[in-house]
């Protein structure tokens, strides 16, 4: 096949370039003038350069027939109300409607869980109150708004929720996880106990790639974690022993109230206090059986920064 792939110069999109490329398909790259595409040129990956968020920009693609498309591009913050817009929900609208209008037999959407978190759905615009919380989880539950009502139009779409990503070369949070993992600076509240369901970014490009043929992926929408589901405690430790460093401290009862109430450290503290587990019974029921377990991810991931670390020192 043919492949479109925006935000391959990303995360989730490098680990779906190299499985798609180790199946045979030829992929095609969609990047900002600006991004660093050294590493698909390696590949041998050709780039298409346009700007998703500007619908002229796209004219770039004419020219150009696809037998599937991925969305992957978006961008990951909560502070900057216009630069989300553009980056999540504009640039989803004009991706949509260009696959709608030029055919393209599928696309294949990466959302997230942020988009169902704990807010109802507000339409994300320019004149948003700067005041309002979660920026990242609106832009994805307004873009993903936009998809289903593409989807009514006729657009054959995935709509894939990924947990929260890791794995090698996570560009996010788990430098500085490790990095307080290694200092034993990072104890552990209410002994650990609260549940962890996040997904190893192989296991996500592997669903990636799992939708690309299987129709049943076209309904509804699917979210997309590690088959386990660990512990705070447990993800930790995993973690320290992958390293060779000593498990976290566990903080005793009494000291939680008391972080809770401090201010900024405390917000983010209460994040932590609480289950993230979702339901992946859709995505079992489609037949799908992950490349690797929780443990193996994790341990994958702390052995790739330990080596990266030392190369570097």
């Amino acid at each position: 096949m043919k492949i479109l792939v925006t935000g391959a110069t990303g995360f989730i999109g490098r680990f779906l370039v190299d499985d798609l490329l180790s199946r045979g398909h030829a992929v095609y790259a969609l990047a900002r003038p600006t991004s660093d595409c050294r590493l698909l040129d390696e590949k041998g990956v050709p780039v298409i350069t346009a700007d998703l968020s500007d619908e002229k920009s796209l004219t770039a693609l004419n020219g150009h027939s696809f037998d599937a498309a991925y969305h992957c591009a978006g961008l990951v913050e909560d502070k900057e109300l216009h630069r989300l817009y553009k980056a999540n929900v504009a640039a989803t609208d004009n991706i949509c409607a260009y696959a709608l209008s030029h055919r393209i037999p599928r696309l294949i959407y990466v959302s997230s869980v942020a988009a169902v978190s704990g807010h109802d759905r507000i339409p994300l615009t320019e004149d948003l109150p700067y005041s309002a919380t979660n920026l990242y989880g609106l832009s994805k539950l307004e873009a993903e708004s936009l998809v289903l009502e593409y989807r009514r139009k006729g657009l054959r779409v995935a709509i894939l929720r990924p947990a929260m990503v890791y794995g090698e070369g996570e560009p996010h949070a788990f430098d500085m996880i490790m990095r307080l993992l290694s200092r034993r600076m990072l104890p552990l509240v209410e002994r650990g106990r609260y549940k962890m369901h996040i997904a190893y970014v192989r296991n996500v490009s592997a669903v990636l790639v799992a939708a690309l043929t299987d129709d049943r992926f076209l309904q509804g929408t699917f979210f997309i974690a590690d088959e386990e589901v660990l512990t705070q405690k447990e993800v930790f430790s995993v973690l320290s022993r992958a390293v060779g460093v000593k498990e976290p401290l566990v903080l005793p009862g009494w000291v939680t109230p008391v972080l809770t109430r401090l201010p900024w450290f405390g917000r983010r503290l209460r994040i932590m206090l609480k289950d993230r587990v979702y339901d992946i019974s859709r995505l079992k029921a489609c037949g799908f059986v992950f490349p690797y377990t929780a443990q193996e991810g994790l341990r994958r991931s702390a052995e790739y920064w330990l080596k990266k670390r030392v190369r570097h020192n």
